[in-house]
């Protein structure tokens, strides 16, 4: 297991999401469940009942927890965008069995209800990532990632190029940035100088989740600039 700072170079910078969080070992679960149990992954099977622990090329902390950080990036700007779902009922009315009725599908509510959904887009840099594991398996794992953050159907977080190189110093915890990943709040914030908000969270991927949530410390992701 090396120290290890994983940069992900982003193709254009646009990339989809509310809090701006990325892990860098959900990133890499999502990896392997692709690649050992695509079916579970793609179909949402993963709920809090069917849990499926991956076997990441990751170090390990006295807590059971992936030695990874978030990501840190500067952030240029800020966006609001929005993804339309409207069936097209003139069409669709041909194939709607109306009991040999005139009819008309309903867009205001129900099954095919229209929607107008906001979604916040950041245009950022590149994102930096640091860890404890094996480059080699990590890296292979990370060819299966084109995208960071959400709606990659549609081209957000698009990533051009993995970069991967050895370190001196384990930062998956404390580094340059301050606290490098979230962790428990145990009531005082670290006198470092730096601004942190406190929000509950997973402690392990899937973060998305709303079971074992913990008030957490979250890192300040967002920089003026990279070390």
């Amino acid at each position: 297991m090396k120290n290890l700072k994983i940069t992900a170079r982003l193709l254009d910078g646009r990339v989809n999401s509310n809090d701006g969080i990325f892990n860098l070992d959900s990133i890499l679960a999502y990896a392997w469940m692709l690649e050992n149990y695509p079916d579970d992954l793609q179909n949402n099977n993963l709920r809090p009942d069917n849990l499926i622990e991956p076997e990441l090329p990751l170090a390990k902390d006295e807590n059971g927890r992936w030695k990874t950080s978030v990501g840190f990036y500067v952030q240029h700007a800020e966006i609001v965008e929005h993804w339309h779902k409207k069936i097209n009922d003139f069409d669709a009315a041909y194939y709607v069995d109306f009991g040999g009725k005139r009819g008309k599908i309903n867009g205001t509510s129900g099954e095919f209800k229209a929607y107008r959904m906001p979604q916040l887009i950041r245009i950022i840099s590149d994102i930096e990532f640091y860890a404890v594991g094996d480059p080699d398996e990590i890296k292979r794992l990370l060819r299966y990632v084109t995208n960071i953050g959400k709606k990659a159907s549609q081209g957000y977080g698009y990533v051009r190029e993995w970069e991967i190189e050895e370190v001196e110093n384990d930062y998956t915890d404390i580094g340059p940035y301050g606290i490098m990943r979230v962790r428990p709040f145990t009531g005082e914030f670290p006198d470092d100088g730096q601004s942190y908000q406190i929000k509950k969270m997973r402690l392990k991927p899937p973060y998305h989740l709303h079971v074992d949530r913990v008030p957490c410390i979250i890192p300040n992701v967002r920089r003026d600039h990279l070390a």
